[in-house]
C-alpha cells in the first residue's frame, strides 16, 4: 500500500486504497494458481497453548514478551469455521489490534513495535479475519461490518481472552472496531483509531463495481459498498469510552483532517492528533502511536 501523498489528492482516497489492495490481491491470486500443481490443503489447525502464570511471563523486564505467546491457536467461531489468533503478554486491560481492509493481521502486528511495545505491560492480541491468512475461508456471501464484529466476539469468547478491551483500528480496520463498540458497549473500554476517514454515502458506478462483495481479490467478502454507507450514514452509538482519532498528516484525509473527528462522538475523552506521516502510520510514527494507546490505556485503569 503506498505511503505517498497523491498529487493531485484523489477525491476518494479511501476507496482507492481499497481498490488498490483488491486489484493487488487479484493479481497475487493469479499468479499462484499458475504456479500451483496438484491439491491445495486448508490451513493447520494449531491447538491453543496454555495461559501461563503471571510468574513465568514477564516476570523479568528482561524478559522479551513476544517470545512465547500466552494465546496461539484457531479457535470455531460459528461451529464451522475457524479464526487463527495470538495473543502475547499479561495485563488487563487486553489491547486488540485490528488491520486494514485485505490484510491480515498476523503478518501485520506483532512486528510493528506499537504491539510489541504494549506487550510489555498488557496482554495484546491479534488475529486474521475470515478468508485472510490463517484463518478459514470466508462464507461465500455478502458479508457486513457486524458479520466481523461478531467474528471477533466469538473468536475472543471462544479463547477466553476475557475482556474490557481498548480496540485499535487502521484504516478499514476502523470501521470494524468502532462497530464493535457499538454492537458490544460492556467489552469495549477504549478506542484508537489509526487514520480511518468517514464513510462515503456516494460512489461512482467504477466503485460500486470495484468493491463489491463478489469482486475479485475480496476474499473477505465484505459489501464495502454497504459498510461505507453505513459508517457515514447510520453508525450505532457507542458509550462514553476515551476515544483517541489519530490523523496521519499525509494519509487519507490529508486534504481534510478535521473528517476524521467523527468518530469522537460520544466519547468521554475525545482526543483528535495529527501526526506526521503517511496512511500506514503506525510505521511511519510508531512512538506517536504509542504515546496515544497509553494515554487511552491509562484513562482506562483510572476509570476502573
Amino acid at each position: 500500500m503506498s505511503r505517498e501523498r497523491p498529487t493531485p489528492p484523489d477525491p476518494n482516497p479511501v476507496l482507492s486504497v481499497m481498490r488498490a489492495v483488491l486489484a493487488a490481491t487479484t493479481a497475487l491470486t493469479v499468479l499462484m494458481s499458475g504456479c500451483a500443481s496438484g491439491s491445495v490443503s486448508g490451513p493447520a489447525v494449531r491447538p491453543p497453548t496454555e495461559q501461563p502464570t503471571p510468574s513465568s511471563v514477564g516476570a523479568s523486564s528482561a524478559v522479551d514478551p513476544m517470545t512465547t505467546p500466552t494465546v496461539d491457536g484457531s479457535f470455531a467461531v460459528d461451529g464451522k469455521r475457524s479464526l487463527t489468533l495470538r495473543c502475547w503478554g499479561m495485563g488487563s486491560p487486553v489491547i486488540v489490534y485490528d488491520a486494514g481492509s485485505g490484510t491480515d493481521g498476523l503478518s501485520l502486528w506483532p512486528t510493528r513495535s506499537v504491539m510489541t511495545e504494549m506487550a510489555r505491560t498488557n496482554q495484546v492480541c491479534t488475529y486474521d479475519r475470515a478468508g485472510l491468512g490463517e484463518s478459514d475461508p470466508a462464507p461465500n456471501r455478502k458479508r457486513v461490518l457486524d458479520d466481523a464484529v461478531h467474528d471477533l466476539h466469538q473468536l475472543l469468547a471462544a479463547a477466553k481472552v476475557a475482556g474490557p478491551y481498548i480496540l485499535v483500528g487502521s484504516s478499514g480496520g476502523g470501521f470494524n472496531v468502532y462497530q464493535h463498540a457499538g454492537r458490544f458497549p460492556k467489552e469495549v473500554a477504549g478506542l484508537v483509531m489509526l487514520d480511518v476517514p468517514r464513510g462515503q454515502a456516494k460512489m461512482s458506478a467504477e466503485d460500486v463495481k470495484a468493491l463489491a462483495w463478489d469482486a475479485p481479490g475480496n476474499p473477505e467478502h465484505m459489501d464495502y459498498v454497504a459498510i461505507e454507507r453505513q459508517m457515514a450514514l447510520h453508525r450505532l452509538p457507542i458509550r462514553p469510552i476515551p476515544v483517541t482519532v489519530i490523523t496521519a498528516d499525509a494519509g487519507q484525509s490529508a486534504t481534510n483532517p478535521d473528517e476524521q473527528k467523527i468518530w469522537l462522538t460520544g466519547s468521554s475523552n475525545p482526543v483528535h492528533i495529527v501526526l506526521s506521516g503517511g496512511h500506514d502510520i503506525y510505521d511511519d510514527n510508531p512512538q506517536g502511536v504509542i504515546d496515544q494507546i497509553q494515554q487511552v490505556l491509562k484513562l482506562v485503569q483510572e476509570d476502573r
